[in-house]
């Protein structure tokens, strides 16, 4: 190969002549044009794919989990526990890949939640699952009609909710708002499914009446066979006829209303006359209310293919369009969580933060190369590596969502980066004997490869995360990931390529006037030449800053992980026993009308409340940017919170999940768990740093016990299990198979023996159970009647009966709480075959931080093999290396200043972080490397390379960091700002020290170095001495 000639304006050498380095460049200088159709198509694409792009909230994740619920009416806690929990549970335990398997049992149904491995084969595993459940469906009670058994996907959200309220009783509308609201929304493009709340739909009820079944002597149990066998569709094969084919299909459905009120019980005797049959609508169970309104809640689910904007688009076109028809009128339509709309924010955030990242990155650099044109050539780079971006995630199957918006957030404060380096370089060469072309090519191969390193250490990071073990973090970082790398990989081949064509383009004087010296370099050169020639000095101040270092980290242990600030209040009523709808209804009326009394005080915009007879629940949506700290705020509210003796309100304990911490209490009574938690509860309460500690269920309704006398059951020869079912016929009711009806489409049918929540005492006792000779035996003749307390739920995890306990953290962190709760629990006596554990979030958190610690280790090793093959030494990285830990010691001392604590997502910031400021230390290596003669003159070299290189490094800095900022501004939530503050603030500290202590840690290594090498030496001029060959 031929010596590479820089000195003439037209390629005549081959390609292969030139350093490898600059090949690439080289190619798009001697072929301007083809270079730039390519950048020109890429762009275009780019720019295609951006709108082709899937638009979702969060990206379309399948969590190893598997639901089981099953609906079951009128029971007990303990009988769903017993005769359908346990079951199940027993069945799905054997299969293999669970995690941990809970289960809640209520008075109307068993839900049952299993964890998985992640990675599992989720469809295949809900196959495994619902055959388990299939083989033991004959052990459930008869009346259970359903078992479903369900997979979690972000693509099951609801992409758009609708809150409709009005002069109209709503609750009762079902048949308009069915009919004039759900189908047609239905039938919008990319809409699945819509489902209301709030609006109870008619069902038919067959009321029987005793007295008619006695007189005309039918019998209850043949009536409730013959009712199930009279509706039905069957197949039945085929028959020929005339040389065709039919299929038989005997059809025994009911067609109408009056099909079920003329069905014959007996000869001559029609349903009707024996029952009330009729089309009802039972009374509310609930209540939704918005702004003091009694409403309706509307979810909208889009098809898994369709684009999130478009459906959400096309049914806000719709509520519009509705909301001037006279059917509506007086009807309020309000539009709630609008998945499209935050994504199009998300979006215009986006394309905000980039815009004002350009205009400020413009400024910084023209501030430091005074000249428009190299300025708007660097500049150029943000929007082409964005757009190459966008076309990567299209091809490679991903969305634009939440997580890779942020990446593309942190992406853009890093894009200009190689752009500078390389365009800096080519600005430094002041040789005149080069031609315009030789410059370019000598100043990119100047930098080729610490730019190619740092692009490698910054996107390798990612590698132990998105190549190791699975968990629910290391998926989420993906989508950041893919996010970030795609754009700086798109950076380094436009800084190769576009950056240096444009470059060999502009009129060079344009390009010789540009200033590479200045007062920051008058500034640099003593100062450095200060710390590299007292290295006693240098050496305390490290070792300060490491001590420094260590303090804060405990310090921002100390924290509770913290956003921006809440955005809601929570007040839970905790109802006591079971109530009158209209008393809780009254009670939630008294507190809005406290709140909205005190709006402006309180400063909120809104009261949305969810009502039940045994629970009720207030969201208080405050004001933006509201001026009372949250804690005092809360405390103002709950000052006058109205008496009641039938609730004690109290604030949820859940506003923020990083806030709240969980304990459970295990064992094989709920009961026996209730009492321990007392006391549990009671030592708690004293603990500094806890607040609003208690039960996650702290209701208990009255259960009415019906003791059967087996005495007197025995002697009339009656069966107790009878007797058992016949009453809960008769409280409960029966469920028929439904009926398809022409305007309400698949109608219930209920056969009950009173009217829905109207079953008083007496009638109970007089309920007729057995007749002889004329003589009718009533309940109360066969029965004690008790009262007793009862749990509303009954949770169990592993197949244990288990107890939550919730505690409010106050300015402390889940570290320690952790350890008070310990400290507390050794001293609480359980009795045999009882004990207590963190709940799972400790769990998953520890995971988390152990798995994220590994690949941050992972990691640092992968940046350690890149550098070390860079610079053919194991001695140098070392140096670079020593710029990641000024740069944590930066994140602590920032977080401490903020009063935040790290979590998780500042734990990834660091992790992006440790591939940035990297960057700067190759840089300053590879330069003092070029420079280096030997090490009696080392200084000299040393002071020569970084100050040559401070100005890009300033550059590059400040332009990263003020692409950051936007995004500082734009992350609301726990889930950005911490990693953006991680980022700003270590890429900052880390700048200012390292350009310092990088220069002084490399001469150490060498001077290290050296000295070893001369014992080496010694020592084996000594051992040739003694031992002569």
């Amino acid at each position: 190969m031929t010596a590479p000639n820089f000195h003439n304006n037209r390629f005549t050498q081959k390609l292969a002549d030139l350093p490898a380095t600059v090949w690439l460049t080289a190619l798009a200088i001697k072929r301007p044009v083809t270079t730039g159709m390519l950048i020109m198509s890429l762009f275009v694409t780019g720019l295609i794919s951006s709108k082709l792009l899937p638009q979702e909230s969060w990206p379309a994740l399948n969590i190893p989990i598997a639901f089981i619920n099953v609906p079951y009416n009128g029971a007990t806690p303990e009988e769903v526990e017993r005769l359908i929990t346990r079951p199940i549970e027993e069945a799905v335990s054997t299969l293999g890949g669970i995690t941990e398997m809970r289960s809640t049992s209520r008075a109307d149904r068993a839900s049952i939640q299993v964890f998985m491995d992640l990675g599992t084969d989720l469809d295949s595993k809900i196959l495994e699952v619902r055959e388990k459940v299939d083989t033991v469906r004959y052990l459930l009670p008869d009346d259970v009609e359903r078992v479903l058994v369900q997979k979690f996907s972000t693509q099951d959200l609801p992409v758009i909710s609708l809150v409709l309220s009005g002069d109209k009783n709503l609750s009762q509308a079902y048949d308009f708002l069915d009919q004039r609201l759900r189908q047609p929304l239905e039938r919008l493009e990319g809409v699945g499914q819509v489902e209301m709340r709030g609006v109870i739909k008619p069902y038919i009820e067959i009321q029987l009446d005793s007295t008619q079944l006695s007189m005309n002597r039918v019998d209850q149990a043949t009536l409730l066979r013959d009712l199930r066998a009279s509706n039905f569709l069957v197949k039945s094969g085929s028959i020929l006829n005339a040389g065709r084919k039919f299929r038989v299909s005997p059809d025994g459905q009911y067609q109408s209303l009056a099909d079920i009120q003329n069905f014959q019980v007996r000869a001559g005797v029609k349903l009707s006359e024996v029952a009330t049959v009729g089309l009802v609508t039972p009374p509310r169970d609930s209540e939704i209310r918005t702004d003091r309104k009694k409403s309706v809640g509307i979810e909208v689910f889009k098809e898994s293919d369709s684009n999130v904007i478009d459906v959400t688009n096309s049914i806000v076109a719709f509520v519009e369009a509705l909301r001037l028809e006279d059917d509506f009128e007086g009807i309020t339509i309000g539009i709630e969580d609008n998945s499209g709309e935050e994504i199009q924010q998300s979006l215009g955030g986006l394309l905000s933060a980039g815009g004002l990242g350009i205009v400020l990155s413009f400024i910084v650099l023209f501030i430091f190369l005074r000249n428009i044109q190299i300025t708007l050539v660097v500049v150029a780079s943000v929007p082409m590596s964005l757009s190459f971006a966008l076309a990567g995630m299209y091809f490679m199957g991903y969305s634009l969502n939440m997580l890779t918006l942020a990446g593309l957030f942190i992406a853009v404060g890093l894009l200009i980066d190689n752009s500078v380096v390389i365009c800096e370089s080519i600005l430094q060469q002041k040789d005149k004997s080069l031609s315009a072309i030789g410059r370019v090519l000598k100043g990119v191969d100047n930098v080729s490869i610490a730019i190619i390193s740092g692009t490698l250490t910054t996107t390798i990071v990612f590698m132990p995360l998105v190549l190791g073990e699975k968990n629910f973090i290391t998926i989420l970082v993906e989508q950041i990931a893919v996010a970030i790398c795609l754009p700086l990989f798109a950076s380094l081949i436009i800084s190769k390529t576009v950056i240096p064509l444009m470059l060999s383009r502009i009129d060079q004087t344009a390009l010789s006037g540009v200033v590479t010296q200045g007062r920051l370099d008058r500034w640099y050169r003593p100062n450095l030449i200060r710390i590299l020639t007292y290295p006693k000095a240098t050496g305390a101040f490290i070792f300060l800053l490491c001590i420094s270092g260590f303090f804060t980290k405990q310090l921002v242990n100390a924290n509770s992980v913290m956003g921006k600030g809440e955005t809601e209040v929570i007040i839970v009523y905790h109802i006591q026993g079971q109530q009158k709808l209209a008393d809780v209804s009254l009670l939630v009326d008294q507190m809005e009308q406290y709140l909205y009394d005190n709006q402006e005080a309180f400063e909120f915009t809104q009261v949305n409340s969810r009502i039940f007879s045994n629970y009720a629940m207030s969201r208080v949506k405050l004001n933006e940017g509201y001026s009372i700290p949250f804690n005092d705020l809360k405390e103002q509210i709950k000052q006058g919170f109205p008496e009641t003796a039938i609730a004690k309100p109290s604030f949820e304990r859940s506003e923020q999940k990083q806030k709240l911490v969980k304990m459970t209490l295990n064992g094989s009574s709920t009961k026996r768990l209730l009492e321990i938690s007392g006391s549990v509860i009671s030592r708690l309460s004293d603990v500094e740093g806890f607040s609003e500690v208690g039960i996650d269920d702290e209701n208990q309704d009255m259960e009415l016990v019906l003791r059967i006398d087996r005495e007197i059951v025995s002697r009339l020869g009656l069966n107790t299990q009878d007797i058992a079912m016949r009453i809960a016929n008769s409280l409960r009711g029966i469920n028929l198979r439904s009926f398809r009806d022409a305007t309400l489409g698949e109608v219930d049918i209920r056969l009950v023996y009173h009217p829905e929540q109207a079953v008083p005492m007496e009638r109970i006792k007089q309920l007729p159970i057995y007749e002889s000779n004329g003589r009718i035996i009533t309940l109360q003749q066969l029965v004690v009647f008790d009262t007793q307390p009862i749990t509303r739920q009954i949770k169990r995890v592993q197949r244990r009966t288990a107890l939550g306990i919730s505690i409010n953290l106050a300015d402390i962190s889940r570290t320690q709480a952790a350890e008070k709760i310990k400290e507390v629990m050794d001293n609480v006596a359980l009795p045999s075959g009882y004990d207590w554990n963190l709940g799972r979030q400790f769990t998953e958190d520890r995971e988390a931080a152990k798995d994220m610690l590994i690949n941050m280790m992972l990691a640092l090793a992968l940046i350690f093999i890149v550098m070390a093959a860079l610079f053919e030494s194991l001695l140098m990285p070392i140096a670079i290396l020593s710029s990641i830990g000024l740069a944590f010691i930066g994140v602590y001392w920032t977080f401490a200043i903020m009063g935040m604590g790290l979590g998780e997502t500042g734990m990834i910031g660091m992790l992006i972080l440790m591939g940035i400021v990297v960057n700067n230390g190759i840089v300053l290596i590879d330069q003092i490397n070029k420079l280096k003669t030997d090490s009696a003159t080392l200084i000299t070299p040393i002071v020569d390379a970084c100050v040559s290189r401070i100005r890009p490094i300033f550059m590059t800095v400040a332009t990263t960091i003020i692409g950051m900022v936007p995004l500082t501004f734009a992350a609301n939530d726990t889930q950005t700002y911490p990693m953006a503050v991680a980022i700003i603030g270590g890429l900052l500290f880390s700048t200012f020290t390292s350009l310092f202590l990088v220069p002084f840690c490399y001469l150490m290594l060498v001077k290290f170095g050296e000295r070893s090498s001369q014992r080496f030496g010694q020592a084996k001029a000594f051992a040739d001495k003694k031992m002569p060959s």
